[in-house]
């Protein structure tokens, strides 16, 4: 057993500096997209829409030299060319493909009984999975069939769905925001290995890429939203800090490695956060972090709002300045504020950058802005 040494917690400058700098939120990615979602370890999937996909929101802060329509022709080439697939994560997400082993430790579970959203329905997954070992590639809609038929429509996506997250079928690409289910036989590359990795790996994986894309954290975090690996996160916090591999920085995880890493301040920069975007999307490490209170409103019924359906987070530097509540109205080609709250009276560098990150996100949108630049605090 290697000794190892506790760690004082880091200044609170020292730790937003870090995982502002292991985000890529002010230092924009540099390298290929592919290689942009495996240093996250996942890119979060959401059917809303009230200004753009949130996969393509969190990818153009990281990435903001390409324009919209650059940038799903480059997410949808990565997935075509079996660089990332979908599955499940925390949540939808595209992962790379070199952790498909580790997918397969949840699609085992779920085969071997695991509950996910419904019961199984085992004659029309055979049914469903027939089909498309027969023709080919399908989605969900091309399973409906005449009133009076076997199955409901809504029963055959949850078959689809269910075959999905066993692992006996996989999302090919999509159509809109449908998914086009296809065999992993016929898509994986045959590189890829397959095998499911061993719990104690996958544990111990869910620790590296946290750690690698968020600098430092706890071990609740690194098991957000996995009620079923939570246990395994410990396990591998306690081998890992054995071997030396992680550090205790007061009641956070580092990387050893990084206990030298001196990150940057961040630059007097403004940049509009997707409610979905990985610094923000754990609310509770977002307050300890950042003293930053957030909600998505969408799921809040209306009169119970405080700020707006929609608000994205305004980043200022190492803090959070307030929200923003924005609607893309593509068809009159404007991006509208319908709401804007400081957290405080803000100052001229404050508003002059964001006037400029809104003017940026308008156009990469390819809309101009429309709505109130004065605000509440």
């Amino acid at each position: 057993m290697k000794a190892y040494t506790k760690v004082s917690p880091l200044p609170v400058a020292r730790a937003r500096a870090l995982v502002l700098a292991r985000q890529h939120i002010h230092n924009p990615w540099d390298g290929s997209l592919a290689d942009l979602i495996t240093h996250l370890g996942a890119l979060q999937l959401d059917a809303i829409q009230v200004i753009t996909r949130a996969h393509l929101h969190q990818l153009h802060i990281r990435l903001p030299r390409l324009r919209e329509a650059k940038l799903l022709d480059t997410l949808e080439r990565a997935e075509r060319e079996r660089q990332i697939f979908e599955y499940w994560s925390h949540a939808a997400a595209y992962l790379p493909v070199e952790d498909y082993r580790f997918a397969r430790v949840r699609m085992d579970r779920i085969r071997k009984g695991q509950n996910h959203w419904f019961k199984k329905n085992a004659k029309l997954c055979r049914f469903v999975l027939d089909r498309i070992r027969a023709e080919g590639p399908l989605k969900a809609s091309d399973f409906v069939r005449a009133k009076g038929g076997w199955w409901s429509w809504s029963e055959e996506k949850k078959a689809l769905e269910q075959l999905f997250h066993e692992g006996e079928l996989m999302v090919s690409h999509r159509e809109g925001f449908q998914k086009v289910f296809d065999l992993p036989e016929r898509l994986l590359p045959a590189s890829v290995t397959t095998a499911a990795a061993s719990e104690t790996e996958y544990g111990q994986h869910l620790v590296r890429r946290f750690l690698r894309a968020q600098g430092l954290g706890r071990a609740e975090e690194m098991s957000y939203l996995r009620k079923h690996d939570k246990q395994l996160v410990l396990d591998a916090t306690a081998a890992m800090l054995k071997s030396g591999e992680l550090t205790p920085v007061g009641k956070e995880w580092m990387l050893t490695e990084d206990l030298e890493m001196d990150p940057p301040a961040a630059p007097r920069k403004v940049r509009l956060l997707s409610p979905f975007d990985p610094l923000v999307l754990q609310r509770k490490r977002l307050k300890r972090l950042f003293d930053f209170d957030y909600q998505l409103e969408c799921y809040v019924p209306g009169p119970k709002r405080k700020f707006g359906y929609f608000c994205l987070p305004i980043l200022y530097r190492d803090s959070f300045a307030g929200v923003a509540d924005l609607k893309a109205d593509r068809e009159a080609g404007v991006l509208r504020v319908k709401a804007l709250h400081w957290r405080q009276k803000p100052g001229a560098g404050l508003l002059a950058g964001y006037n400029k990150a809104l003017g940026d996100f308008a156009r990469y949108h390819g809309l101009v802005t429309e709505g109130p630049l004065n605000a509440t605090v």
